[in-house]
């Protein structure tokens, strides 16, 4: 018995130190695995959003009969799309920090103008994480093929 108090007197640190080795390896791990699950998170909810923009944009009647007039009212509306989820606009953005300015909306056209497709991204977006920020550029991006309906320009008499 009297072996015990003094085996139990040499490891009594034994525990302290245990911990501090398992807590510097483990928070430096789980914090890794937070920031990188917290910015794909982020990705996905731009990719959601930007889907359903490109979506919206390819649907929507593609007029050249007022000019870009009308084109920049479809732009806008696909990028408050984006950012808030309702064409007219809104107050808080989907995904906190992101801005009409972070939304491209680009339509591909044929030589006479005819829309064949449209494509929209995010371009300098970031994300900020614990320990590094990730800025996101001409991704997410997607590229719908123009389903809407095209309304030419008519000829003066």
């Amino acid at each position: 018995m009297t072996f015990l108090p003094f085996r139990a007197r040499r490891r009594r640190g034994n525990a302290m130190i245990e911990f501090a080795i398992a807590t510097s390896l483990l928070i430096p791990a789980l914090s890794g695995a937070y920031q990188f699950g917290y910015t794909l998170y982020q990705y996905d909810l731009l990719s959601s959003a930007v889907a359903n923009g490109a979506r919206y944009a390819s649907s929507r009647t593609y007029r050249t009969l007022s000019g870009a007039g009308d084109l920049t009212k479809v732009r806008l509306a696909t990028q408050n799309i984006v950012v808030y989820g309702s064409p007219s606009g809104g107050s808080t953005p989907q995904v906190r920090g992101l801005t009409t300015g972070n939304v491209i909306v680009t339509y591909t056209t044929t030589s006479t103008g005819i829309p064949l497709s449209v494509k929209v991204s995010i371009t300098n977006f970031t994300v900020n994480g614990i320990f590094k920020s990730y800025t996101f550029n001409s991704k997410p991006a997607i590229t719908f093929p123009f389903t809407g309906r095209y309304a030419p320009e008519e000829a003066e008499n």
